[in-house]
């Protein structure tokens, strides 16, 4: 079965966009209060105390080729092409946020990915990959998380990647707004949790072809946790994603 022209040239915007927001959500001033609050409040949360212990934290937490047989995988580039640089900075301006650093945090101590692990068959394509990112203070991640929930930021999001697509658009595609769903993922032992669904419906050559990206993630202390994973055609698996999501908090959950 031949493969509908420009889906994988589609599903990987939807994959770097919706990776860049994932990596930079919280860095805005004004929003979280409360869950900075509930943040500080758990005796568990793990502390990094030094930039070796939190990128020892993220290797013990993301995702390995042993989590995925059968997936292949693929190392991310150590640093940003100029159009993602530009992608991420577009994102924050609409999104509200500061630059790199947090108010008083310097920054995040450390932000590690596990590369991007993927399965084609036919016209299904499968990716999934988990990104760790480890603040100075519990109060900082969950300012993330806060920002992160928040419909402004989707709202953006949903209008800058609407952009993004149609300017990528090939003759005789028929585009539809992308839609995001939100939800709070059960995350037993974490200062809290998000979810979002991403779809995108297009019309190519009369083929209907819809595209997925999930993201989800929670908050345990300084350390935010995010699974990014995307289907063509269909959604990635809910048991794998599933599965996956309940390994990464056991692991994050065992390091505290």
């Amino acid at each position: 079965m031949r493969e509908t022209p420009g889906v994988s040239a589609r599903l990987s915007t939807l994959l770097l966009v919706a990776t860049l927001l994932a990596g930079c959500g919280g860095r805005d001033q004004s929003t979280g209060s409360g869950a900075a609050k509930q943040a500080k409040s758990r005796s568990a949360a793990p502390h990094a105390a030094t930039r070796a212990q939190a990128l020892a934290f993220a290797r013990a937490v993301n995702l390995t080729s042993a989590d995925l047989p059968g997936f292949r995988h693929s190392p991310k580039h150590d640093s940003e092409t100029q159009r993602e640089k530009r992608f991420t900075e577009r994102l924050r301006r609409c999104a509200g946020v500061s630059g790199s650093a947090s108010a008083g945090g310097g920054g995040a101590l450390a932000e590690q990915d596990s590369g991007s692990f993927r399965l084609q068959r036919d016209v299904i394509e499968l990716s999934v990959s988990s990104e760790v990112s480890v603040e100075r203070r519990a109060d900082l991640a969950a300012r993330e998380l806060a920002v992160i929930r928040s419909k402004r930021v989707r709202e953006c999001f949903a209008s800058y990647l609407n952009l993004v697509l149609k300017s990528q658009s090939h003759a005789g595609a028929t585009l539809k707004p992308v839609s995001i769903q939100a939800g709070t993922p059960p995350a037993p032992g974490a200062a809290g949790s998000f979810g979002w669904r991403i779809t995108e419906p297009f019309t190519v050559r009369g083929v209907r072809v819809s595209l997925y990206v999930d993201i989800l993630g929670f908050v345990i202390g300084p350390a935010r946790v995010t699974l990014v994973s995307s289907g063509a055609v269909r959604p990635f698996p809910a048991q794998i994603q599933q599965r996956l999501f309940a390994l990464l908090l056991a692991r994050a959950s065992a390091q505290a």
